[in-house]
């Protein structure tokens, strides 16, 4: 595990823990933190000395950003306390970039003891091995996968707005005319773009009663659309007042799209935007490991 904390320029600080999950990184504040603030670092494997040693030698800055040191700290979590030894023993003695270290972590999670845990005649010299980058490709399809699973359809968005309104007290008024709030569950694509807002469209039924029908009109995903159907509401009333609390509830709905998609903005971004997030360089706050530079700091 590799504790980072992200510190802006007015002090401000945000703690994240690797190997990352998609619902952290997603909330803000942390998109903020990821794009401003510096890094310390502080790696958490059983090797309390190679905790030193790796935190020592972190470069000024890593320029992959959170994905480069989520790969490394991945193969780390995957390494025994014989495979972690092997690595703190044959790190280099002067701080290098985080491929460098990613390297070495490899070839002694997978490459140069047998499965016996004895070391492997074959295997190729630490010097001359290569790092394959199926092990990154492998967590960048989990990351999609992971993200994928955050994103929302237009009918559990329609729920999520039903229930914050519910919650703040803004159904109050409907429910005593309620006939049915049904969401729409016909389209299963989810959302990947926050260009877009919420259309209420309250009309009269051909029978009875009357509805609202919810859409989202601009650009909610890739297909080129402009307009998805998300739910409907609906009262058997047809009087003065009834269209009074109808066309209160457009309001309130309205609000609650709003506020809620500004508050979860990057879950509805698009997967590049989000890759782009987390790879974007990061600049390194050196740890002090003399204690006599530590004392001078502090007066």
């Amino acid at each position: 595990m590799l504790n980072l904390t992200l510190t802006t320029q007015s002090g401000k600080t945000q703690g994240l823990i690797l190997p990352i999950r998609v619902e952290d990184i997603v909330q803000r504040p942390m998109p903020y933190y990821l794009a401003y603030g510096k890094v310390s670092v502080t790696f958490e494997t059983p090797d309390t000395e190679l905790n030193e040693k790796l935190g020592s030698l972190m470069p000024n800055a890593v320029e992959g950003g959170v994905q480069e040191l989520n790969l490394l700290v991945y193969i780390l979590d995957h390494m025994d306390e014989k495979r972690l030894a092997l690595l703190r023993d044959n790190l280099p003695d002067e701080p290098c970039d985080v491929e460098e270290l990613t390297r070495r972590a490899s070839y002694f999670c997978d490459r140069y003891l047998d499965r016996d845990g004895n070391p492997d005649s074959y295997v190729v010299p630490l010097e001359r091995y290569r790092e394959s980058s199926n092990l990154s490709e492998k967590l960048q399809r989990e990351f999609r996968m992971n993200l994928e699973k955050q994103r929302m359809t237009g009918g559990q968005l329609f729920d999520r707005i039903i229930k914050q309104a519910r919650e703040n007290g803004d159904l109050a008024r409907f429910d005593a005319i309620d006939e049915y709030i049904l969401d729409d569950t016909s389209d299963k694509g989810k959302l990947c773009s926050y260009e877009f807002d919420l259309l209420p469209a309250m009309n009269f039924g051909g029978s009875e009663g009357i509805y609202i029908d919810c859409y989202l009109k601009g650009k909610f995903d890739e297909s080129g659309r402009n307009s998805l159907h998300i739910g409907t509401i609906k009262t058997v009333d047809t009087n003065l007042d009834a269209c009074k609390v109808m066309g209160e509830l457009c309001g309130a709905l309205m609000y609650h799209e709003n506020r809620f998609v500004n508050e979860n903005l990057y879950l509805f971004d698009s997967t590049e935007s989000i890759e782009r997030m987390i790879t974007k360089s990061m600049e390194i706050e050196q740890q002090i490991t003399d204690p006599e530079m530590q004392m001078g700091q502090q007066m």
